[in-house]
């Protein structure tokens, strides 16, 4: 089981919460909720996303909030 752990935003650099850290990231990195949000804002595909930050809801907040 993959360990959960404080990060920091990668894109931010504001807190992402407590995640398990995605293997395509920096340790101690992951994105923050509102980045996601910008993100997708900005026409990333979900194929992206997850190529980029990982599982929502596992690597970061879900977009209806926190888990």
């Amino acid at each position: 089981m993959a360990r959960v752990r404080s990060l920091g935003c990668c894109c931010c650099g504001g807190d992402a919460g407590r995640w398990e850290q995605w293997w395509n990231r920096d340790t101690g990195y992951g994105v923050c909720a509102p980045c996601v949000a910008w993100v997708r804002s900005r026409g990333e595909t979900e194929a992206e996303i997850r190529e980029n930050y990982g599982v929502e809801g596992v690597n970061f907040a879900p977009a209806t909030g926190s888990v």
